[in-house]
């Protein structure tokens, strides 16, 4: 059996498929801004495909919306309002899982509460466009839509930081952008629900790492988010996701949107190349393979499970490989890992990305089996990962040698991560931060040790922008 390998140096390099990016929906932009006394015009008074919005909102004419949403069971929710008189503190959905409720039976109450972490981006880009009248280029402005996910929230600020994919908010082609060539300097960003009237918050880049597809987008001051239902995200552990699992992808297909599909985990993890986002580079990405219906335009929004908690970050389907009806979505893990750095290190480089540990040296899987856990019903793939090679002169030198048997990793004082598949090192090297010490555990011929490493150099990061 041919074994799996990766190196720590670089990105891993096992490939499995060629997929495309879920991609960006291009259409004609049209014109608003943050203000919400602001009303647009119509593109085309011909057009009645948009929804019948009446300006009489205010006064007696608000609905009381807490008693509209049930989450599916009007005498639940009648126990809980009891409840909450009585002092219980947590959300509907905190109640309806301590009384023993089976949130799996309606998933509006979970979802209900996703799709208010997930908002819709629209980039705009200067592109020279040929001429048909005449031998030259004009410049012209191409807008395209993706989504993204809330993860970090100051509501009385009105702040947010939002993770999407790179692809979402960079175009090749495009000019303009002096600080940073081919990023949108025009990033537009809807919340829940006010897409139509094209109400729109200003964003801007915070950086980006197009090796794996992720970039972070932030929103200051914004009285519309303010005033708004947005939430952040809960990340789930998508180490623990599961062949079969119900998940939601949360996006803005087709340019119409905030939007929901449901299917099922197919593959919980697994690597697929795809072309980056500049359509030179082919990457090999670590994601989750789901079944949920994923349409251009879903790029950058959120792959939820059961509890509405986030999984992934959807950025891929399947097309013209010989295996239809498949989306992808980053895993949370690693998507938020990578976010994280970005929001910490983008003040430090100019290129604004991520600056990922590097132990130098090579991993192996020298074995693969799955386990069944019978208390839950589950079956997990687990790894047996060893140190292929060491690198001269590398952090890992004289700590880590051949054959090793890596069992578990931490940053000191921090949680430790079990080491059961080939990425979670990779992954975990995102967290650490310069004057880090990291803590890998370890068998060498049957005996447990452990390798401590302190990050304190510059050059034992790798930038990835």
């Amino acid at each position: 059996m041919k074994k799996m390998t990766a190196a720590f140096l670089a990105v891993l390099t096992a490939g499995v498929l060629a997929f495309t990016l879920a991609g960006c929906t291009f259409f004609a932009p049209s014109t608003s801004s943050d203000d919400p006394s602001v009303t647009p015009e119509p593109d085309d008074p011909g057009e009645t495909d948009d929804p019948v919005v009446s300006d009489d909102i205010g006064g007696s004419t608000w609905m009381d919306w807490e008693n509209v949403f049930t989450g599916g069971s009007t005498e639940a929710y009648r126990l809980y309002r009891e409840a909450k008189e009585e002092g219980f503190e947590g959300t509907f959905v905190d109640f309806l899982k301590e009384i023993g409720y089976s949130v799996n039976a309606d998933s509006s109450v979970s979802v209900g509460a996703a799709v208010q972490s997930v908002v819709a981006i629209n980039s705009v880009f200067k592109e020279y466009v040929s001429s048909s009248r005449a031998s030259s280029t004009a410049i012209e402005e191409q807008t395209y839509s993706g989504a993204g996910v809330i993860y970090e929230m100051d509501k009385e600020a009105g702040d947010a930081y939002i993770i999407t994919n790179y692809h979402v908010v960079y175009e090749q082609d495009s000019i303009g952008n002096e600080s940073i060539p081919h990023i949108s300097d025009d990033i537009r960003v809807y919340l829940y629900g006010e897409y139509y009237l094209d109400q729109y918050i200003e964003a801007e880049y915070v950086g980006g790492a197009m090796d794996y597809d992720i970039a972070v987008i932030r929103i200051e001051g914004s009285e519309r988010l303010k005033n708004s239902a947005a939430r952040t995200v809960t990340p789930a552990d998508s180490d623990e996701l599961t062949a079969g699992e119900t998940v939601y992808a949360i996006g803005n297909p087709d340019s119409q949107g905030v939007s929901v599909t449901r299917g099922i985990v197919s593959v919980p993890s697994e690597y697929i190349d795809i072309l980056a986002a500049d359509n030179r580079r082919t990457l090999n990405l670590l994601e989750i393979r789901v079944d949920a219906a994923v349409n251009h335009g879903n790029s950058g929004g959120g792959l939820y499970n059961i509890d509405g908690s986030l999984v992934g970050i959807v950025n891929a389907r399947s097309e013209a490989t010989g295996v239809e009806d498949f989306g992808y979505a980053i895993p949370v893990n690693l998507a938020i890992g990578v976010a994280q750095n970005i929001i910490d290190n983008a003040g430090m480089n100019d290129s604004k990305g991520a600056l990922r540990a590097t132990l130098g040296m090579t991993a192996r899987v020298d074995a693969r089996t799955s386990i069944y856990d019978e208390d839950t019903g589950s079956s997990h793939i687990v790894e047996k990962v060893s140190v292929q090679e060491v690198t001269k002169g590398s952090p890992a030198e004289g700590k880590l040698r051949e054959g090793d048997l890596l069992t578990d990793i931490r940053i000191e004082g921090g949680a430790e991560k079990t080491i059961t598949r080939l990425h979670t090192v990779t992954t975990f090297l995102f967290n650490v931060r310069k004057g880090d010490t990291v803590i890998i555990g370890y068998e060498r011929n049957g005996v447990s040790a452990e390798a401590h490493i302190t990050f304190d150099r510059d050059e034992m990061f790798t930038l990835f922008a």
